[in-house]
């Protein structure tokens, strides 16, 4: 018998993404503020979101997305909500800009 550990990017996301903070931003509130359910606050959201993406690798986010039916349209529109010349968006934009996402 074996001792699976069951993974998800959700999860693994939710961790990611609060690097920079003192508490985490659940998983389901970031999948509502991608789906515009929730609205993006950048005095409350916005290291959350430059964490998630300088944290998150695009095969990790594609499967966030898939977990939590988040389109790729609107991953981008949350990105390019956050102020642009961080560099905590380096490895993202390289991504996109290489067909990576």
């Amino acid at each position: 018998m074996s001792n699976q550990i069951s993974f998800s990017a959700s999860q693994a996301c939710q961790v990611r993404s609060s690097i920079r903070t003192i508490n985490e931003l659940p998983y389901q509130t970031m999948a509502a503020i991608f789906k515009n359910k929730i609205p993006y606050s950048e005095e409350k959201h916005k290291l959350y979101f430059l964490g998630f993406f300088e944290e998150c690798y695009p095969a990790l986010i594609k499967r966030f997305m898939k977990e939590q039916n988040i389109s790729k349209e609107e991953v981008l529109n949350l990105f390019y909500k956050l102020p642009q010349w961080r560099g905590e968006l380096f490895k993202f934009r390289k991504a996109l800009n290489n067909g990576e996402f």
